[in-house]
């Protein structure tokens, strides 16, 4: 199976129009979200079950859509994270992305999930302890290599995630969608300043600041 895409970082309005029938998977599956996170705990972090029993209408949760090639507009089979918008029914929701690749499913369409299914909701800043909307400094390698940082910084008000042995410089990427691809940098970014280094296990662990890493910040600021 190809490796996954977020469909859109967003949540995207439904026209007016848009199909809204309940649809039954024929060769597209929702992702059991409590079974990757036991898998992975360290790694791939969903919500309180508790909170994930709780939802209300009108907010906004993201479910992995996994599908075969039948249902793939490249014929190979993918896995797309997208938003979903909770409905007064309980265990439906209305699709809030246009998919990418995935042809069964449209903008709009009505999903029926499960608490296991949800792997994130749409907190409020205050909910999660940290800025969403905010950006980071990144070095290349994180995005184009899609592997997770060796350290993140918070210095000044400003975040920054490097790479060792790197030589690529950096580019702005949003918190949110940083989020989205390494789950585990929740841990520092609702720390605050400080600089953390990330062990095998994916673990955090806040350290003193390593100046050959800190040479290499100063050099992501002054190029």
């Amino acid at each position: 199976m190809s490796e996954m895409v977020t469909a859109h970082i967003e949540p995207e309005d439904v026209p007016e129009g848009a199909r809204r029938a309940k649809r039954t998977p024929w060769d597209w599956w929702l992702a059991d979200g409590e079974a990757l996170h036991a898998e992975h705990p360290r790694s791939f972090f969903i919500p309180e079950r508790a909170r994930r029993e709780a939802l209300r209408p009108g907010e906004l949760v993201k479910l992995e859509f996994g599908y075969g090639p039948h249902a793939d507009l490249e014929s190979e089979g993918h896995v797309e994270r997208m938003w979903v918008e909770v409905l007064g029914e309980t265990g439906r929701g209305r699709l809030r992305n246009q998919p990418f690749r995935l042809s069964e499913l449209d903008l709009g369409d009505e999903i029926a999930f499960g608490p296991e299914h949800v792997i994130s909701i749409d907190f409020s800043d205050e909910e999660l302890g940290y800025e969403q909307d905010q950006s980071a400094l990144v070095d290349v390698r994180v995005l184009e290599e899609g592997r997770p940082p060796d350290a993140v910084i918070r210095a000044g008000g400003v975040w920054f995630l490097l790479c060792r042995e790197s030589g690529s410089g950096p580019v702005n990427e949003r918190v949110n969608r940083l989020i989205d691809l390494f789950p585990s940098l929740i841990e520092p970014f609702r720390a605050g300043e400080g600089m953390w280094e990330r062990e095998a296990d994916d673990r955090w662990r806040r350290v003193e600041p390593d100046p050959r890493l800190v040479a290499e910040l100063e050099r992501f600021v002054r190029p």
